[in-house]
């Protein structure tokens, strides 16, 4: 593990806006326990920076068992030195070097990466005990000689020798930290990268013994299945964050899921659901080797038929498409001819071993001439410990919130449990530091902001109840769209979705609709069972129809799915990016077959939405929206999953109405992985365009919702993408400069409260919709607060917490937090008030919807959106509803 530069993981250092004021005061008082654990005593007054280089390079687990080595040298021994796996190592007393280069052993015991390849053999083996297809016997199967032949001893194996090179960094002076907490001094690099140093010392001995990904660590004690070969494994997270006026350890329970350890043979039994290898026996094909294909490729395994003290890791770069017994190659025998042998064959003759599961297929390593070398299933076991980076099947998934679902009581409880195993009062690591972490949850002030009365049409108004409200037929929907040319297309079996049942579904579902406003004076739309492989020509077709029967263009399609499938992609990109483009709505059989008025309810909520109608207002209006023309932008940036060839999905959204209801989004494409927004001023642009094109009026200020940003981001993504805003605006007129205010919303953090007082507490056990916290374990001097603005369901509710990077337009905390929280309940699909604001989550429904695109060829995208002034790819949606909620 090597690094050119140890300031390349630094944390980088912004300048975002500062807290306008001392907190907010709107809502009523209260306190919750948070899972922030104060950090009472940090006596150590320096800290020692240093670089550490390994050659050659080995992956950060690895390397920290390599450590153990490293820090037995004499130099480092008993100075309880950190280290975080990649390049940086924390002491907290000067060491007796500037630079240092050592060469340490690792044991056999832990391979190095180096040794996950194969050794040098003949072409088609292992030389290892591997047969492939087209070479010779390897050592083990008789020398150069056939079945039996006595084979030369094998020279004992080197261990692996490492180069490591220490050079002294920095000298951090925690007086700097103290300063910034107290706000009596400025955020420096030094007070980063001693936040970042302590992380390390809470973390370092436990991520010497378990599974490290990030800031948690995990263990395989009571994992539990969740089908398919993979576990769940409960893990520990725990991170040192600034606070007002001291520093706290944010300490939580983690889980993850986890490729399953074990035979390979079994777990593809697993995989199949079946008993075990023998019923796989004439029952796999083609598919089925390339699911296993899929679920093994890159993870590490060992093998067994060398014996147990042949711990040599190898990684699997290939299962075989045919199995074990219709594998062949050419071995050469002792006289020098040559026969063709199966890999079964093989291992009889090499191993007297006969395999049980030869129909099972192979699994393949990539050797140093470039072939593939097949070792049979049942010689090989996967190591545990690997992370599943692939997306769960709906199974899997519906196990593991079953795993991980609990009440904010049963979380605390765990959350208080980890403390045996944190260990900090007798961790000699955190000990040399001089740290001492608290044992109890930080109380903090909290507020709960007041929730908005929510309007309908004739002044009817209801107010929220634990964040929700319920449909209800005498209350319209604020301005009901009309919905008069449409028809239902079925892609199921009649007999399973008869046709009378879709009528009465029918039946139901204009009736709700017209009890909750909308106007629908057709009754009877033309109803079509269509094949799932013959989406557009069904499409085409009932386009055709319903402008027939309804004398109209047709404006939604109602289409009917046995189940979430391709079809759903297929409907989608068809509908939404060809010709003029064609509002759907989907919805499953089985919620025809038992209809619903609560179903039918939701659903015209969408419907409506899609339409160009208002669902529901809130009573005044949302100030900030009435006193001057304001455009809210909402923006995501959606990556591809490990191993796909993808690129990056980019999708912004912006408010088009003084209510905050209606919505245009705009995506496109950019490189896989980029988090950064390329061209985001052309999308900014052409929604500042639509903006103006429907009321006549450039908007007088911008409210930015930005997700999906991580700490490490926030410099680059404002400095570039504020940039963009700005030259989206100069495009349309040189002194055209609204203020902005930028606000980066996150969800993945780690900070959970825990209600104290009955009275602020919701059914679920969580704290009420509103709570806002904007004190104490915030950030010391930059605008931030915690707002959990929904009521609760299941489980432990996440807050969201809201850093505002820039603040042209002035807003107090009490002015933004109110603000947020009056967005968050005008939400198109549900009658709730929901976890983020609307922006963001439109612009995440907008981004999995281009998900769905992909699935069709990139190639006849175009960059509408992008007034052509873009080299990336765009996608493009039909000039017919690019500016409708065609995404709710």
């Amino acid at each position: 593990m090597s690094s050119s530069s140890s300031s390349s993981s630094r944390p980088t250092l912004t300048q975002n806006a500062r807290r306008p004021d001392a907190g907010g005061k709107v809502g009523d008082k209260c306190n919750v326990r948070s899972n922030f654990y104060a950090i009472k005593k940090l006596k150590v007054d320096t800290i020692w920076h240093y670089d550490v280089s390994i050659t050659p390079e080995i992956p950060a687990e690895k390397a920290r068992k390599l450590w153990r080595i490293i820090e037995r040298i004499p130099e480092l021994d008993s100075q309880r030195v950190v280290f975080d796996g990649k390049c940086n190592a924390y002491a907290a007393q000067e060491l007796s070097f500037d630079r240092l280069t050592r060469t340490v052993e690792l044991p056999d015991g832990v391979p190095s990466r180096a040794a996950f390849g194969a050794s040098k053999a003949a072409p088609g083996t292992s030389g290892k005990g591997g047969a492939g297809a087209t070479g010779k016997a390897g050592p083990g199967a008789a020398g150069k000689g056939g079945p039996g032949a006595k084979t030369a001893p094998r020279p004992e194996r080197k261990k692996n020798e490492f180069t490591v090179k220490f050079n002294r960094v920095a000298k951090i002076e925690l007086e700097e930290l103290h300063r910034f907490l107290r706000r009596e001094g400025p955020i420096t690099p030094s007070c980063l990268t001693a936040i970042q140093a302590l992380n390390i010392v809470l973390s370092h001995r436990l991520s010497g013994q378990m599974a490290t990904y990030g800031r948690s660590v995990y263990h395989s004690e009571n994992a539990q299945e969740l089908g398919g070969g993979i576990q769940r494994w409960d893990g520990i997270f725990q991170s040192v964050r600034p606070g007002q006026g001291q520093l706290f350890a944010n300490i939580d329970i983690a889980n993850s899921a986890f490729v399953k350890g074990g035979k390979v043979e079994s777990l593809m039994a697993e995989i199949k659901r079946v008993r075990g290898p023998d019923d796989l026996r004439g029952r796999l094909n083609a598919s089925d080797f390339n699911h296993f294909r899929r679920h093994f490729k890159g993870l590490s395994f060992t093998v067994s038929h060398r014996g147990p003290e042949f711990k040599k890791r190898f990684k699997i770069a290939e299962i075989s498409l045919k199995s074990a017994d219709q594998i062949t190659f050419s071995q050469e025998l002792n006289n020098g001819s040559k026969k063709q042998v199966s890999i079964p064959q093989y291992y009889q003759a090499a191993y007297s071993l006969r395999l049980r599961y030869p129909f099972l297929p192979c699994v393949g390593v990539k050797g140093k001439d470039g072939h593939m070398m097949y070792y049979p299933a049942e010689v090989c076991e996967i190591v545990h410990g690997r992370r599943y980076m692939k997306k769960l099947n709906e199974e899997q998934t519906a196990e593991m919130i079953k795993g991980t679902c609990l009440r904010p009581s049963d979380r605390a409880a765990k959350i208080q449990q980890l403390f045996p195993i944190l260990d900090h009062e007798h961790d000699d690591y955190v000990k040399t530091f001089k740290l001492e972490v608290s044992k109890e949850m930080t109380v903090v002030p909290a507020r709960v902001l007041p929730a908005p009365r929510i309007e309908f049409r004739g002044a009817q108004f209801v107010a929220p109840q634990q964040g929700g409200w319920q449909l209800n037929p005498s209350r319209k929907m604020y301005r009901g769209s009309t919905l008069s040319s449409y028809g239902v297309l079925v892609f199921d079996n009649e007999r399973y979705v008869a046709r009378p049942m879709v009528e009465n579904f029918i039946r139901e579902l204009t009736a709700t609709l017209a009890e909750n406003g909308m106007e629908v004076p057709f009754r009877t739309p033309p109803i079509v069972y269509a094949q799932i492989g013959n989406v557009e020509k069904s499409v085409d077709a009932m386009r055709t129809l319903i402008s027939e029967k309804c004398g109209s263009p047709p404006q939604l399609i109602l289409v009917v799915l046995p189940s979430v499938c391709q079809t759903y992609s297929t409907v989608k990109t068809y509908c939404e990016t060809n010709g003029t483009g064609i509002m759907t709505q989907c919805v499953l059989s089985q919620k025809i077959r038992g209809v619903k008025k609560q179903y039918c309810g939701m659903l015209g909520l969408k419907i409506n939405s899609k339409l160009g109608g208002c669902n529901a207002v809130l009573k005044d209006g949302i100030r900030f929206l009435k006193e001057k023309p304001t455009i809210i932008l909402g923006a995501d940036v959606t990556h591809p999953a490990p191993g796909e060839n993808r690129p990056s999905v980019v999708a912004v959204v912006g408010s088009m109405d003084i209510y905050g209801f209606k919505y245009s989004g705009r995506i496109r494409v950019q490189e896989s992985g980029q988090e950064v927004i390329d061209g985001l001023k052309y999308l900014v642009h052409d929604l500042l365009t639509t903006f103006y094109n429907q009321h006549r009026v450039w908007p007088g200020r911008i409210l930015f919702y930005r997700d999906g940003v991580s700490e490490g981001q926030y410099a680059e993504v404002l400095n570039v993408e504020l940039a963009a805003v700005k030259e989206a605006c100069h495009r349309i007129n040189e002194k055209y400069n609204p203020p902005t205010t930028f606000c980066v919303v996150k969800k993945r953090h780690h900070a959970r409260f825990f209600p104290t007082q009955p009275n602020f507490t919701d059914r679920s056990g969580n704290c009420v919709a509103g709570t806002v916290v904007d004190t104490v374990i915030t950030h010391p001097t930059e605008f931030d607060f915690y707002l959990q603005s929904h009521g609760g369901l299941q489980g432990t509710s996440r807050p969201t917490l809201y850093h505002v990077l820039l603040d042209e337009n002035k807003f107090t905390s009490d002015s933004l937090q109110t603000l947020t929280y009056q967005l968050c309940h005008v939400y198109s699909r549900c009658p709730k008030s929901v976890s983020i604001v609307p922006a963001v989550y439109y612009a995440h429904l907008l981004a999995f919807r281009a998900r769905h695109y992909q699935g069709s060829d990139f190639s006849d995208t175009a960059s509408s959106a992008s007034g052509g002034h873009s080299t990336a790819e765009t996608f493009q949606t039909s000039a017919g509803i690019v500016n409708n909620m065609y995404f709710v």
